[in-house]
């Protein structure tokens, strides 16, 4: 590429679609794993819960260690 090609706004631009999507599907890997790991423990009332209050998710992260990654 000759550097009278590049787009800078278009390379960043381009970056954020990618972190984003990456961002994205990590949370939902996250989320996944908590409500597998509710279900298995049969609590039920706490996956309810936690679809509903942000905090309470959190704190369900917590106890059983789905913290975010950080690559």
């Amino acid at each position: 590429m000759i550097l009278s090609e590049y787009n800078e706004e278009l390379h960043i631009r381009s970056e954020k679609k990618i972190s984003f999507e990456e961002g994205s599907a990590q949370g939902q890997e996250r989320v996944n794993l908590l409500i597998a790991r509710l279900a298995e423990a049969g609590r039920t009332e706490d996956l309810i819960r936690s679809a509903t209050d942000p905090e309470y998710q959190e704190q369900l992260f917590r106890e059983f260690g789905l913290f975010p990654h950080c690559d």
